[in-house]
């Protein structure tokens, strides 16, 4: 029963296009543990697991997954070293200092961010012991608010927690790996099969410092065209490892991927032949088009109340994952682009709310498209 139940809903996800936010029949935790000795699936090995071809494209639309460009921000860029690459080098040097670790870590990430996408319907909470849980209930409620939000979005938490513990990632085998026999051909995972390969991962987890403690493993962030955002535990706690309060933190990224889910909301009126003629204008624009919503939102007197100050040390560091290279696909924007984009949303708050009013989502729009040409010059 709950094995049907589990492949039908996933069948359903994929025949949608996953435009709409998704809801499992069952809880994870409801699969029930079963007898590791399967003779079935003695011979397949973590190695021998793929993903997918449904799988590989279940995503769907996303922002620029920030996950992404910190776990790939180590080495100094053109841009020049930062603060946050030291920070980043201290968790990422310890994974490749480690064979465990370096050997299994896109399977690690792949796992959790299966697992928090798709088959997380648990309370969700934010911080590794949901320190941050509150902060981000009422952040939500005051961004719905402020946009006026004509649809529910959906906020996810990431955790290395996910990956130690059974059920969860055996869940994430079952639904979505599988093996390939000799001729070539994908066999989906049996429930049996599934678990085995769990047991794998938590011997894995016995083993190693890093399997799954690492922050790393919990590093995403990105907003999804069916209205749902995921933030992964270890993208704050790396910023505020520098020294900046978590909260603001944790305010600032959801701010900014709420502005790309009204970039989503918007997309054919505001981008009706899309945002740029290629690429990595593409992203630029609409990055710092998020970058400008989310300042306004933030240092407005009926958003997050935060003056300016405060704002510019959080970007200062958020700002240190733009890049120097216009012919990268996922370019956000130079350092200095970007903090021109949060100065320009701060001055449209600053103007606006001595009218003591907000403008709608159109109004904010319409004021980047002005002040764009200023922001990059």
């Amino acid at each position: 029963m709950i094995k049907n139940q589990l492949k039908i809903g996933l069948m359903s996800l994929l025949l949608v296009g996953l435009t709409i936010s998704c809801e499992k029949s069952e809880e994870v935790s409801t699969m029930e543990p079963v007898n590791s000795n399967s003779n079935s699936s003695s011979k397949i090995q973590l190695e021998d697991l793929s993903l997918s071809d449904q799988s590989k494209g279940a995503l769907p639309e996303t922002s620029e997954n920030l996950g992404d460009l910190f776990r790939n921000a180590v080495t100094p860029s053109e841009c020049g070293p930062t603060e946050l690459a030291q920070v980043q080098s201290k968790y990422i040097n310890a994974i490749r200092e480690e064979p465990l670790a370096l050997a299994y870590n896109r399977l690690y990430s792949n796992l959790n961010l299966y697992f928090s996408y798709f088959l997380d319907d648990s309370e969700q909470y934010f911080g590794e012991n949901g320190d941050y849980t509150q902060l981000m209930q009422k952040r939500q409620r005051e961004l719905a608010e402020f946009w006026s939000m004509p649809v529910t979005i959906k906020v996810q938490g990431q955790h290395t927690a996910n990956l130690d513990n059974r059920d969860n990632v055996a869940a994430v085998f079952y639904n979505f790996y599988g093996y390939r026999t000799e001729d070539g051909e994908l066999i989906p995972l049996t429930i049996d099969q599934a678990y085995q390969q769990a047991d794998l991962i938590m011997s894995l987890n016995e083993a190693s410092p890093n399997l799954p403690e690492n922050p790393y493993f919990a590093t995403e962030g990105f907003a999804s065209s069916n209205r749902t955002i995921v933030i992964g535990d270890g993208l704050p706690s790396w910023l505020a490892e520098t020294g900046i309060d978590e909260g603001i933190v944790w305010t600032g990224i959801l701010a900014h991927e709420w502005a790309h889910e009204i970039q989503f909301l918007n997309n054919s009126v505001w981008y009706p032949t899309g945002a740029a003629d290629n690429a990595p204008e593409a992203t630029r624009y609409t990055e710092l088009e998020a970058d400008f919503f989310a300042s306004y939102f933030m240092t407005h007197k009926r958003g997050a109340t935060y003056n300016w100050k405060r704002v510019i040390d959080f970007y200062d560091l958020f700002f240190q994952i733009g890049d120097c290279s216009f012919t990268n696909q996922g370019h956000h924007g130079t350092p200095l682009q970007r903090m021109a984009a949060a100065r320009a949303g701060y001055e449209l708050a600053s103007e606006m709310q001595k009218q003591g009013h907000i403008l709608t989502m159109d109004e904010v729009h319409n004021a980047y498209l002005a002040a764009f040409d200023h922001i990059v010059q």
